[in-house]
């Protein structure tokens, strides 16, 4: 555990440091995979505009640049964003059990196992969906509970409600959108887990010993396991 709070703060750090006012796009899972990024500034093709801005909604983020049509592409047919050193995927084609998302707009990610994305999100009340998540990653586990260390991205003008991440689930993008251009999302939930964590009792064990299913599937829980595995050791 001491291991994982010192990579969170790390994390935490690089957070509170990012550069947000550079920002880039990828147009697929695909793209992102093979590291295919292209500076937002591109999709305005020399037409008037203002620096990318990122901007709250409730609890998720969406992008203006003050340019109509770049900000639909952005809006539509963007896959993610890297705002910064933080990655925001578009919830607008992802799909839980075949069902839509509650929100049309982007959340946070970080990278799962090198090319795999984990999304932190809320737990609806009735299709578990993935639903809106605000700026994301701003503090550290202390114990099982998360300490925020400070406002993210300060310069953008908003912060985030202090949610615990006992209220909080993760999901996984591994593939690419099929032929309807939906891209399937995964729950880590505790199937998952004992999968994943079939050749590491220690690990499965501990991960297990939480017994409230609810807090033993949630993000409070589920994220220092995979931290600890060394399937989620960065912010990016």
């Amino acid at each position: 555990m001491k291991k994982s709070v010192f990579v969170l703060a790390i994390i935490c750090f690089m957070t509170l440091t990012a550069q947000a006012d550079v920002a880039k796009y990828c147009m697929s899972y695909s793209d992102f995979v093979a590291g295919n990024w292209k500076s937002v500034d591109e999709l305005t093709e020399g037409r008037t505009r203002q620096a990318c801005q990122i901007k709250s909604g409730d609890h998720c983020v969406y992008f203006k640049t003050g340019d109509k049509i770049c900000d639909q592409i952005l809006k539509k047919q963007v896959f993610a964003v890297m705002y910064g050193n933080q990655l925001y995927v578009n919830c607008r084609n992802l799909r839980y059990n075949d069902v839509g998302l509650e929100t049309s707009r982007f959340v946070q990610a970080i990278r799962y196992d090198n090319n795999k994305l984990c999304l932190i999100a809320y737990k609806t009340h009735v299709l578990t969906a993935l639903a809106e998540v605000g700026t994301g990653i701003t503090g550290c586990f202390v114990g099982n509970n998360w300490v925020r260390l400070g406002l993210f991205a300060s310069s953008a003008g908003f912060s985030i409600a202090n949610d615990s991440l006992s209220d909080l689930v993760c999901y996984l993008i591994d593939s690419d959108a099929n032929a309807k251009g939906k891209t399937a999302i995964t729950r880590i939930n505790d199937e998952f887990m004992e999968h994943l964590l079939g050749d590491d009792v220690n690990l499965l064990d501990k991960y297990m010993a939480v017994k409230s299913k609810h807090n033993r599937q949630s993000a409070a829980n589920v994220l220092p396991i995979l931290m600890e595995k060394g399937l989620v050791a960065s912010a990016m």
